[in-house]
């Protein structure tokens, strides 16, 4: 059985507080070479908060990490998406989009007028 501990360790007190845990656990069925495991993931309190299976994982090929990160993405997933993510749109700077402006052939740095509105005003 592998077991994870998330410890935070205090810079100030050096005191060390367990955070969460997690364990996976070879079910003993599959092949030597592609195994079939149990996880389950606990809070501080040890109470359980998610668990799941990681079934047909090829042990002889990959490493602990990978099965570590086969298991948090079955049961975890994309629950914290960052900006490279695909759930939030790309969004272009002032200035590169500026640019691209620039090289389509005027110096104009002002965004095109919209209809309905003076291209004058500020």
């Amino acid at each position: 059985m592998l077991v994870v501990k998330i410890e935070l360790h205090s810079a100030v007190t050096g005191k060390v507080t367990t955070l969460a845990t997690g364990t996976i656990a070879n079910t003993g069925t599959g092949t030597p070479a592609s195994g079939d495991y149990r996880i389950e993931l606990r809070d501080a309190a040890g109470r359980k908060w998610k668990s799941g299976a990681v079934i047909g994982f090829p042990r002889k090929r990959l490493l602990a990490w990978d099965l570590l990160y086969r298991a948090l993405r079955k049961l975890v997933g994309d629950r914290n998406p960052t900006l490279d993510s695909s759930p939030f749109p790309v969004l272009k700077s002032r200035a590169t989009a500026t640019q691209q402006h620039n090289a389509k052939g005027t110096n104009d740095d002002r965004a095109p007028a919209q209809p309905g509105r003076d291209s004058q005003s500020p």
